[in-house]
């Protein structure tokens, strides 16, 4: 079979602070009556695999495909721990996501889990007029700082707040604290990994559980940059 320009079909995940942006702005075929926060563009992970939506290669999944086509595939681009080094999403944010952090090498090394970075990048193909981003701490705020912060729910007064407007993209190497803020859609560019520590999540109650969301203060403490410009 040869290469030919591939349409994959999206994987949609439902989300607390998800809308519908991604149908309204983007053409979406969106599930009736449900909040969608992401739209997974091109995975090749464990447990969600791009699957080709049309042409020669339909029904296969993108990993099949890296195996099957190797260099007519990927070019000079190498792999990522084994997979397609690259992991697309289209984020509608509805509401401010939490604030978390991704672990660098070291981090995940310190913390025992499977060493897999998640360097990524926002793209805003959207966003409202008093749009914006978290990204990074204040000049002079240490980890004691933070985490007195977060647990008296003053996390905002520790972060640096960033205007955001359409067309602009802002990159996040891993170790970064942050959080995409409500009323502003980007495509996120990233390597594949999907770990994330939550340190804060606005008090939300999940609707599917009835409870607050997970959170993992003290993991995240271990992975943050405190000198993100």
């Amino acid at each position: 079979m040869d290469v030919y320009p591939l349409i994959f079909q999206p994987i949609l995940k439902p989300k607390i602070w998800g809308g519908r942006k991604l149908e309204n702005l983007l053409a979406k075929c969106l599930p009736k009556g449900e909040l969608i926060g992401e739209s997974w563009e091109i995975a090749d992970l464990e447990d969600d695999q791009s699957i080709v939506a049309v042409g020669p290669a339909k029904g296969k999944t993108l990993g099949q495909l890296v195996e099957e086509w190797g260099a007519d595939l990927l070019g000079r681009a190498k792999l990522f721990d084994g997979r397609f080094p690259l992991l697309i999403k289209l984020l509608d944010a509805n509401d401010t996501l939490s604030v978390q952090v991704h672990p660098d090498e070291a981090a995940a090394r310190r913390l025992g889990g499977r060493v897999r970075i998640k360097n990524e990048a926002w793209y805003v193909i959207d966003a409202d007029e008093n749009g914006f981003i978290y990204r990074g701490v204040r000049e002079g705020v240490d980890p004691d700082a933070l985490k007195r912060a977060v647990e008296a729910q003053a996390v905002k007064s520790v972060l640096k707040r960033i205007a955001v407007k359409k067309g602009r993209c802002y990159y996040l190497p891993s170790g970064t604290i942050h959080a995409l803020g409500a009323g502003v859609l980007v495509a996120e560019v990233q390597t594949p990994s999907d770990i994330t520590y939550r340190l804060y999540d606005w008090n939300r109650i999940d609707p599917s559980t009835g409870s607050p969301r997970e959170l993992h203060l003290e993991q995240a403490l271990e992975c943050i940059s405190y000198n993100t410009e």
